[in-house]
């Protein structure tokens, strides 16, 4: 489980926040590597998926983080090729989105969000 492989983070109050919840090994700044932001979206009121389902985010098939409502997390990856994936942790069903995506020491941004077909999207916006 998550909660087991996760350190907590340093915590911050408002509503666009850093998520207290992500994997050490994706927490540091190295040389030859490259911060890449995922930002969960709040998702419309009366959404089943509150916060006891975070959404889990995954790289290269491992969990990276766990994200709430309006959370995001920045993730150093070792510049190359690898991939992006969301899930929400309690879906019956496999509600996920994921990319192959190419860092090379340009930070890259990326939000989730359900779109008008209740399907997840995972976006690059910077």
């Amino acid at each position: 489980m998550i909660c087991a492989a996760l350190v907590l983070a340093g915590c911050s109050s408002g509503p666009y926040a850093p998520t207290q919840q992500v994997l050490q090994a994706y927490t540091t700044s190295k040389p030859d590597t490259t911060k890449v932001r995922v930002h969960r979206q709040p998702q419309l009121a009366g959404s089943i998926l509150d916060e006891s389902c975070p959404l889990i985010v995954y790289v290269d098939d491992k969990e990276a983080a766990g994200l709430q409502k309006n959370q995001y997390v920045d993730l150093y990856l070792a510049n190359g090729v690898h991939s992006l994936k969301v899930k929400f942790s309690c879906a019956i069903t496999p509600i996920d989105k994921a990319l192959t995506i190419q860092v090379d020491g340009t930070p890259q941004s990326y939000e989730t969000a359900l779109n008008d077909a209740q399907r997840y999207s995972l976006t690059r916006v910077k």
